[in-house]
């Protein structure tokens, strides 16, 4: 109870620290400091509008006041106004974040189901010819940016081979799930591809030391068979790192899903995120953030949750502390 109530109020830091960031300098970024709402409505708008808006989300007062009243707009899913677009945040928002969080999710399971067996596989053979040229192609993937990677996947699979539509659309699942996998495949390879491969040297090299071990040894002097000894024992001792490296890549997702969602036509978070801060698209910008940092705050939370599931010594430790 204890050690969640610290994560919990590490959390509330971390998001305040952030959010509260993000909304003071897009205020001293804007083109006309201390005049918000006239740069959000447009040079222009009639100078009533300008006084309706500054009353209404209270832009003449300080930051505090200001960002008081957002986040209390935020606990009844209000996410501001998006006066660019001429609608509410939440609207705006809403159709996008799926996009962004398909993408997320995809990624992260197909490069664990790839990286977990491959990595394990190379440290069972370890200097042997599979370790050796699974190591050259995880250095040569981990090297190849998104920008040079998804031309590249594209002209393969949708121009040369033409299996996957030319411009991916938001089709859910529940909708069409064959035109969904379609319309997401190429995309999601994209982030998968560098994913898998730097998981896959992470988690080999964790393993090849972990084998080397004297638990290794001695359980298999005792007869335990070799599966048994790689998926059981070696295994469950070197996902530490592994599991550490999913919590952080979270945040860098978002950088790859912009290249993503910009070169596929995918509008998710990561490309509105850009238009909302080119265009001054000041709650948008600062809804956007919260979204991002709650979801990678809260990644790693079940990151550090999970450490006691796979050594029982943490949640011993945390018990005892």
């Amino acid at each position: 109870m204890r050690y969640a109530l610290q994560r919990f109020t590490q959390f509330l830091i971390v998001f305040f620290l952030v959010t509260f960031g993000v909304m003071v300098f897009m205020r001293i970024g804007l083109n006309k400091p201390g005049d918000p709402a006239r740069t959000m409505l447009g040079g222009t708008v009639s100078q009533d509008l300008i006084d309706t808006t500054t009353r209404r989300f209270h832009l003449d007062s300080n930051y505090l006041v200001q960002y008081w009243y957002w986040l209390k707009g935020m606990l009844t899913l209000d996410f501001g106004y998006s006066n660019p677009n001429n609608l509410n945040v939440t609207t705006y928002l809403k159709p996008r974040v799926l996009t962004t969080v398909f993408l997320g999710l995809y990624s992260i399971f197909f490069a664990l189901l790839v990286a977990v067996p491959v990595a394990v596989y190379q440290a069972y053979k370890r200097d042997r010819p599979f370790d050796k040229l699974s190591s050259f192609a995880t250095f040569f993937f981990i090297s190849v940016p998104a920008v040079v990677l998804a031309p590249l996947l594209k002209y393969i699979f949708i121009d040369w081979l033409a299996w996957f539509p030319r411009l991916s659309s938001k089709v859910y699942p529940w909708d069409n799930p064959m035109l969904h996998i379609k319309n997401f495949f190429v995309p999601v390879l994209v982030l998968t591809i560098p994913l898998a491969a730097t998981w896959i040297r992470l988690l080999r090299a964790d393993m090849v030391q972990t084998l080397q071990s004297d638990f290794i040894t001695l359980a298999s002097a005792k007869g335990v068979p070799p599966s048994r000894v790689l998926w059981g024992h070696a295994l469950r001792n070197s996902v530490f790192s592994l599991v550490t490296s999913v919590g952080f890549q979270l945040g860098g997702l978002v950088g790859g899903a912009l290249i993503v969602e910009a070169y596929f036509n995918m509008k998710g978070m990561g490309s509105l995120l850009v238009v909302a801060i080119l265009s001054s698209d000041l709650f948008t910008v600062q809804s956007v953030s919260a979204i991002l940092v709650a979801c990678v705050v809260l990644v790693n939370l079940g990151v550090d949750l999970s450490y006691a599931l796979i050594d029982p010594r943490i949640r011993h430790a945390r018990a005892l502390s």
